[in-house]
């Protein structure tokens, strides 16, 4: 904790000239990341998703998401996949290609173009930081001094990944070098419609003390905030795996948003620092602040294959449970939490509460939201419609509509599907801003009140 105050101290006036301007609004977009291979330990590599078969999980998912502004992350696009060749990230993945492209990078960008049809921002996955001794780039990075070193002069070891060491770039060397600025520019030249999707995604992307140079975390936090702010320059966005303080200004998106505290979801609002989830892994984390502020889907862990009939389902309930609650508290402000521990209650703007003990989402009388039951105003649509889903089913279900209504006395009701979105179902009657229905379960409904 000292740690994480002392930095944020240090270079926080180094942060506020970034003034938080950024392409997208993480706050009110779904960000998630599709895997589509990685490297075989036995040899060769083990392919989820082709480029084409990528684009059809999109598609899908776009319906099923009732168009809802995304962004997805492509991880395992380069070379032999996820976690290979880098610092490297040069070339796409041959076996992902289509049969009608001449090279996997053309089919790679045309998958970037052809998913903006789906309300949908195609990006990629990369990693700032592993270096490993099989990249095309390794002699050059050892030769000039480039990677991390212990005290002892050894280089920086951070992990084993596919079987190999991943070792510490070290950020300080590679941007005086100008390896940070030409590991940018190519890729840019490379994938020029990165430039239109303004975003990219920095894994692992973590500040390291470099012994061997008299280098200290904080040095190399500096020169991070150099990558980001050069990344900026060219037009994009760089988001990154883990929340880091120092980076508030300059990254406004964390995949894991593990290092917020409660303290911070007040201070800070969405959008200017949000992320996708709390990793479930990281057990000392305050996991209820994701229900209490709002969380959304990974997706990643979900998309296996190109069947859609294998991951739906589990698709639907993630969605449905999280996205829809995230994108509404994420436009209030918030305003404070009281109780402690599992009775804590957050408070909004708008007559909104959170409680944990309930498992609800209230707005004044109304309840959006009780343990598995969502009736969830849709706040990325213009046309007032209410998402409707119930995990368990409710036979004889009653259901608080949105404020947002007024005094209507009819909705049509829709079914939500993978293959074609909206279906319309039949014409129902409200009474008193309630809706009495029978809902099946896992089963998502939308309604849009009627203008009769």
């Amino acid at each position: 904790m000292k740690m994480r105050v002392f930095l944020l101290g240090i270079l926080l006036c180094s942060c506020i000239h970034a003034a938080w301007a950024f392409n997208h609004d993480y706050s009110q977009t779904w960000v998630s990341k599709l895997f589509l291979s990685k490297p075989d330990p036995a040899g060769g590599c083990i392919v989820n998703l082709t480029f084409e078969q990528a684009l059809e999980v999109i598609r899908v998912t776009d319906n099923q998401s009732l168009g809802i502004p995304k962004i997805v992350y492509l991880v395992g696009w380069q070379y032999n996949g996820h976690d290979d060749k880098y610092p490297a990230f040069f070339d796409a993945n041959p076996l992902l290609k289509r049969p009608s492209d001449k090279t996997a990078l053309e089919s790679l960008r045309w998958l970037m173009r052809e998913a903006r049809k789906y309300h949908t921002t195609v990006s990629l996955h990369i990693n700032m930081t592993d270096a490993y001794d099989d990249s095309p780039l390794w002699d050059e990075y050892v030769e000039k001094d480039l990677i991390s070193k212990n005290a002892d002069g050894s280089l920086k070891v951070i992990g084993e990944y596919n079987n190999r060491k991943a070792y510490q770039v070290n950020y300080q060397r590679e941007w005086e070098a100008g390896y940070t600025q030409m590991r940018i520019d190519k890729l840019l030249a490379l994938v020029p419609e990165l430039k239109e999707a303004g975003t990219i995604h920095s894994d692992a992307w973590i500040a390291r003390p470099s012994e061997g140079h008299n280098e200290s975390v904080i040095n190399e936090a500096l020169y991070q905030q150099r990558a980001a702010l050069y990344w900026k320059s060219k037009g994009i966005d760089i988001t990154s795996e883990w929340v880091m303080d120092y980076m508030i200004g300059y990254v406004p998106y964390a995949w894991h948003f593990n290092g917020f505290n409660q303290a911070d979801y007040l201070k800070y609002p969405a959008s200017v620092y949000t992320g996708t989830g709390i990793n479930p892994d990281i057990r000392s984390s305050d996991h209820a602040l994701g229900f209490l502020f709002g969380t959304s889907c990974y997706g990643e862990p979900i998309w296996k294959g190109a069947d859609y009939n294998a991951w739906k389902d589990a698709l639907v309930k993630d969605f449905m449970l999280k996205v829809p609650q995230y994108f509404f508290l994420n436009r209030l402000e918030r305003d404070s939490v009281s109780g402690t521990g599992e009775n804590r209650v957050a408070w909004y703007s708008d007559g909104v509460s959170v409680s944990l003990k309930d498992s609800t989402v209230v707005q004044y009388d109304r309840v959006l939201r009780n343990r598995n039951t969502v009736c969830m105003p849709a706040v990325w649509r213009n046309d007032r419609g209410m998402l409707l889903y119930c995990e368990e089913g409710c036979p004889d279900g009653s259901f608080d509509v949105p404020y947002c209504w007024g005094t209507a006395k009819k909705a049509e009701l829709y079914l939500i599907t993978p293959e074609n979105g909206l279906v319309y179902q039949r014409e129902v009657t409200l009474k008193q801003g309630k809706l009495k229905m029978k809902v099946e379960g896992k089963t998502p409904y939308y309604l849009i009140p009627s203008r009769r």
